[in-house]
């Protein structure tokens, strides 16, 4: 079934300023869309390929709600567990993200050493500290690096573009856990992505029922009445 996000055409994702204008857009529209929102959640059971990407993460489990290999962009709900803070760490992409639900301290730092690549805590100032909350939404370019102190139950859209480059980088230092867990189920996965598997159906019908009850999306058989 057709829905208006197959009509978004492709973004030029090397220009952060309309990129944002772009992708905000289409997270706010789609904030807006109940319906919409709902039906994708709920075709996630019967899409293997994007129920095979929807991940468990010790620091942020996500949903792939829509994905277009063509366009080059792919739309995630993300579900904070609430149990860790994210350590500081840049992304392989520029994405832009939309606050649903719940709330979280968004540290944007900077590197003192110019560089890119691996870094430590001692690599990284704090910049802006600000304080995300829904209806906020934001972009953020894949040379950048970033720290998140979400509430439990922290719902966000995530909308991201193409890879730029290998692999994220994390300040690994400041979590020392990531030894407690597996490694990724990806291989060449970083050590910030230890405990990252695919989620399991029981485990995305949970996070399906957890945004139902948090009045996110419908029931099944609200949808459309």
């Amino acid at each position: 079934m057709t829905n208006w996000l197959d009509e978004v055409p492709a973004f030029d994702w090397s220009n952060a300023r309309s990129v944002h204008r772009q992708c905000r857009s289409v997270l706010t529209r789609l904030a807006g869309d109940r319906s919409l929102l709902s039906r994708l959640v709920h075709e996630i059971e019967h899409d293997p390929k994007r129920l095979a990407e929807s991940e468990i993460h010790p620091l942020i489990n996500r949903l792939i709600a829509y994905q277009d290999d063509a366009r080059g962009f792919q739309i995630r709900v993300h579900m904070s567990p609430g149990s860790r803070e994210l350590v500081p760490h840049d992304h392989k992409y520029t994405f832009t993200a939309y606050v649903l639900a719940g709330a979280y301290v968004h540290v944007w730092r900077r590197r003192t050493d110019t560089a890119e690549g691996d870094f430590t805590s001692t690599d990284i100032q704090p910049g802006i500290v600000s304080i995300e909350r829904p209806g906020t939404c934001y972009t953020f370019g894949s040379p950048l690096v970033h720290q998140t102190i979400m509430l439990p139950g922290t719902v966000t859209l995530f909308m991201r573009g193409p890879r730029e480059k290998p692999r994220s980088h994390a300040a690994l230092d400041m979590w020392p856990e990531a030894d407690q867990f597996p490694p990724s189920y990806e291989q060449g996965k970083p050590k910030h992505a230890n405990g990252q598997r695919p989620v399991t159906m029981d485990e995305y019908r949970s996070m399906r029922s957890q945004l139902i009850t948090r009045g996110l999306i419908d029931e099944l058989a609200e949808i459309g009445s």
